[in-house]
């Protein structure tokens, strides 16, 4: 009897530790040229620094439509999808970064960076970096 508890006890971590999924497994994260709340690519320089940010904290990532490794063209899964969305008041510029697996599945979701800044350009960037 105490075999029998002691394997199902092993095979329920064994599920259970398989089963979760994080960020850290993931090596790349792809960065869309254009965001829902803005109306040109790379508007504010926000794509190029979404881009930047992720490469500083330890990710390899890339515009879309840049070239990417073998690897992760042959396997779409090996990457993240980043998004950028906006939740800005009336004083307030406030950004969420959210990343995506390739099934669609939100992973991460940051905390709300805020800016209170006049200047578009300048409160994106401020905001975007305090998200990070």
């Amino acid at each position: 009897m105490k075999r029998i508890l002691i394997l199902g006890g092993f095979l329920l971590c064994v599920f259970m530790s398989s089963a979760q999924t994080s960020t850290n497994n993931y090596k790349y994260v792809i960065v869309p040229k254009e965001y829902e709340f803005l109306k040109k690519e790379d508007a504010y320089q926000l794509n190029s620094l979404t881009k930047f940010l992720f490469n500083k904290y330890g990710f390899v990532s890339f515009l879309q439509g840049e070239d990417i490794p073998s690897d992760l063209a042959e396997n779409g899964c090996k990457g993240l999808q980043a998004d950028v969305k906006k939740n800005s008041s009336l004083f307030l510029t406030k950004l969420i970064v959210t990343l995506t697996d390739c099934n669609g599945t939100v992973l991460f979701t940051s905390e709300e960076g805020q800016s209170k800044e006049k200047d578009f350009k300048t409160a994106y960037h401020e905001a975007l970096r305090n998200a990070f």
